[in-house]
């Protein structure tokens, strides 16, 4: 699934690339983010109270930054929310995923 097809918020002006030197470009507030591959396929759907703080800990997570079978993380999406309505928006983000897919995105997948 594209990320334009989960949720029009995650719109290309709240995108950056996956990568360090970036990372300053998000901000630091509570939203929910996706990690897509360079064609825009989900590959992880996350919630943070401040996402800039959440994508440098994904970039030095081996799991995050490793190639799947859609292939690598290279854009980061996000969008804001209180920190009430985290769990709730990220919920909806994973059911439309779930729903179009049959399945967790590859990343949200809890391994052995």
């Amino acid at each position: 699934m594209k990320v334009a097809d989960l949720d029009a918020s995650l719109s290309n002006r709240n995108r950056v690339p996956f990568r360090l030197s970036d990372s300053v470009r998000v901000p630091e507030i509570a939203g929910c983010y996706v990690l897509t591959n360079i064609l825009g396929d989900v590959l992880y759907i996350g919630q943070s109270v401040n996402i800039q703080r959440r994508m440098e800990q994904h970039l030095v997570d081996a799991r995050m930054t490793n190639s799947t079978r859609l292939g690598a993380s290279s854009w980061f999406y996000w969008t804001s929310a209180d920190d009430s309505e985290l769990r709730s928006l990220e919920d909806q983000l994973l059911f439309r995923f779930k729903a179009g897919e049959g399945a967790l995105p590859p990343l949200n997948r809890v391994g052995p």
